[in-house]
């Protein structure tokens, strides 16, 4: 144990920016009470890292779902907002870092891991480039489908990837309640859960290589009469951009910019505010808009869990470009604008 130690101190100055699920308590983590033995140590780091041989989904600990160890951690139930925390040094990233935020993503499984459906993505700065009031975790609130199916071994994911093309995943079981109100005394209707606070621990830090099986705002126009059957359309910075009436739209799309020096993707993002100050407001005026149409949980999109490790279907592009998820699902939460965004290749 005390060599252990060492040789974990040892490496604290090779291998630093990574981060894995805090809360909820994931599936091999030293802070998940169902955890027996020890727990992972490589639950910080990405998949194909430390000469280990790429694991499954969830880190390859899906074969202990069934067991004691993959008892549940937590209590949701369909349309609670909650939260889940990230805890590493990539929750503290130094500005200009290729971990300095990143792309995440969350979902379930309601099949014990054969198949997962996105419920909520964030398309850059995942993590928080401003970090948080506690530099050791960062939270995430984002809303469990209303129409998730009940169960008690649902497994919720988490997957990051960033601009030094590096994946990650950890995986939790929760319960997902049914009509009952959920018997767990963190339960809170429409608002967040508090997720304890992570705890110091070598585990930070990889052990030895192994192998192993396992700004300005922006001037612009009312949408414009003339406007395409279901977008808006505003003039900013010169720029012609058109929106969508969905409010979760991932994107506008703007062209015929006057200026050829012009960042495209920055008055896109610009034009997004825009267009959805525009739809509040109408929403407040009574005015009639053109939502997003609800997404059924089974049609919702599978997430993106083969990129960037030796054997995957897609690669991203990796930096100067943070991923843009080619099938975000519904619920987007766009990110700052500091890098430009780019699908991957799965060709």
């Amino acid at each position: 144990m005390h060599t252990a130690k060492l040789l974990l101190l040892a490496l604290a100055g090779i291998v630093q920016s990574h981060m894995h699920l805090h809360y909820p308590p994931t599936l091999k983590g030293e802070n998940n009470p169902h955890t027996q033995g020890e727990s992972d140590p490589y639950l910080n780091y990405n998949y194909g890292c430390c000469g280990r041989e790429v694991p499954g989904p969830c880190k390859g600990h899906l074969d202990l779902v069934d067991t004691d160890e993959g008892k549940p951690v937590v209590t949701w139930a369909p349309g609670q907002k909650v939260n889940f925390t990230l805890s590493g040094s990539s929750t503290t990233g130094v500005k200009g870092g290729t971990h300095y935020g990143g792309s995440c993503s969350v979902g379930f499984s309601t099949d014990k891991g054969k198949t997962f459906k996105v419920a909520t993505t964030w398309n850059g700065n995942c993590p928080h480039r401003k970090g948080s009031t506690d530099p050791s975790t960062q939270s995430f609130d984002f809303t469990v489908p209303a129409d998730l199916p009940a169960g008690d071994r649902t497994i919720f994911a988490w997957t990051w990837l960033n601009r030094e093309k590096e994946f990650n995943m950890n995986c939790a079981v929760v319960t997902i309640a049914g009509s009952e109100r959920p018997q767990d005394p963190g339960y809170q209707p429409a608002s967040s859960s508090a997720a304890p606070k992570p705890s110091s621990s070598p585990q930070s830090q990889p052990p030895k290589s192994q192998s192993s099986k396992a700004a300005q705002q922006p001037t612009g126009t009312q949408p414009s009469s003339s406007q395409p059957t279901g977008s808006a359309q505003y003039t900013i910075e010169g720029c012609t951009c058109s929106c969508p009436y969905q409010t979760w739209s991932p994107a506008c799309s703007c062209y015929g910019c006057k200026s050829p020096t012009t960042k495209r993707h920055l008055v896109e993002r610009k034009a997004l505010e825009m267009h959805k100050r525009h739809m509040q407001n109408a929403e407040k005026l009574n005015v009639p808009v053109r939502r997003a149409e609800t997404v059924a949980w089974t049609s919702r999109p599978d997430m993106l869990l083969s990129i960037d490790f030796p054997g995957a279907s897609c690669h991203s592009k990796g930096n100067p470009f943070e991923l843009e998820f080619p099938n975000p699902g519904p619920d987007v939460v766009e990110g700052d604008g500091e890098y430009e965004l780019a699908v991957p290749d799965c060709s």
